[in-house]
């Protein structure tokens, strides 16, 4: 991937070296050029991607430069097709490919002709991946610029000024999102809270990946908790004393969603020292960890919640952790 990253800034770079062009404002709904996203892609395979743009006012041109990869990307471009687009009876319309650079440009200009205003097709991109392609790439289709000075520009004939106009990127692979490792809290454990703030983490599944992070009481998920585009692999939020259900699923720069795991890790949320699990800190927990060491009674609820000390025993000094804090102002029930 190291590749791929220095030959994207190099491209950011030239296209940053491009933008000092004039160029009038967009009134009105901003005019847009979108790039179709292709599903999975196999090797040795003819893709078809779909150019359209979206333009308010009657244009007078375009120019739309592309990039659709990076080395050592196995994939070319064949052609450019403009047949049956909105852009086919351009009195000047020309394409230029260099599939060496992964890169390519194609405009129109009308003169006597009218572009006006709508929405669809202007162009229909060929591309073939080779033997090489691996059909788990995200390989995106982004505009840059095209040397020496062409960037994405529509030129409305009303001023006929260049304006830059918004871009929807493409891709020519969607690629496979892979699904993320849940890491912690581990699957149907237990956990102390001295307070309600959890740490939920799970694996980096891929590069350049983003996160999709839900959890619920029910482990149907009918009103979930949900939080979208994480970069990072954990998220820190608050629970409750009782059971919750959390999954995590993966997005690619494609868009491409993994499923979330199957089933969902499950954790339980209790309370220090409280050993009967109500929910309140009383002499009711003394009196359940006394039963439990000396008569034969219930255990605590969860095990853990009896140990009061939190130096992972339920004992004696449990017993007397417990009455000094509920008696003698003593420290509260604390988590190993």
């Amino acid at each position: 991937m190291r590749a791929k990253s220095l030959f994207l800034v190099f491209l950011a770079v030239l296209l940053l070296a491009g933008l000092n062009l004039a160029h009038a404002e967009d009134p009105g709904d901003p005019d847009t050029c979108r790039v179709e996203c292709a599903g999975v892609a196999l090797p040795d395979q003819q893709l078809v991607i779909q150019v359209t743009v979206y333009n308010d006012e009657d244009l007078g041109g375009l120019a739309v430069p592309l990039v659709f990869g990076y080395p050592p990307l196995d994939v070319v471009c064949d052609s450019i097709s403009f047949v049956g687009s909105r852009i086919e009876h351009a009195e000047y319309l020309g394409a230029s490919i260099d599939s060496a650079n992964y890169s390519l440009v194609f405009y129109a200009v009308f003169i006597d002709s009218n572009w006006t205003a709508g929405d669809g097709v202007v162009a229909n991109l060929y591309f073939t991946t080779g033997p090489d392609w691996d059909s788990t790439e995200c390989a995106r289709i982004e505009t840059t610029l095209y040397l020496p000075t062409t960037v994405l520009e529509f030129t409305p004939r009303s001023t006929g000024l260049a304006l830059h106009p918004e871009f929807e990127a493409g891709c020519l692979g969607s690629g496979a999102a892979p699904v993320p490792e849940l890491i912690s809290p581990a699957d149907d454990v237990n956990v102390c809270s001295p307070d309600v703030d959890f740490e939920l983490v799970w694996s980096c599944a891929g590069e350049d990946l983003l996160y999709t992070l839900e959890y619920d009481q029910d482990p149907g998920f009918p009103a979930p908790t949900v939080v979208e585009d994480l970069a990072d692999t954990s998220w820190i939020a608050a629970f409750g004393r009782g059971t919750h259900y959390w999954r995590v699923k993966s997005v690619n720069e494609c868009g491409k969603e993994s499923p979330y795991q199957e089933p969902p890790f499950s954790f339980y949320v209790f309370a220090a020292g409280d050993a009967t699990n109500d929910g309140i800190v009383n002499v009711a927990d003394v009196v359940r960890i006394v039963n439990y060491l000396y008569k034969n009674g219930e255990e605590p609820d969860p095990v853990g919640s009896g140990d009061a000390s939190c130096d992972g025993i339920v004992d004696l000094a449990d017993i007397v952790w417990l009455i000094t804090y509920l008696y003698k102002s003593g420290p509260a029930p604390c988590c190993p």
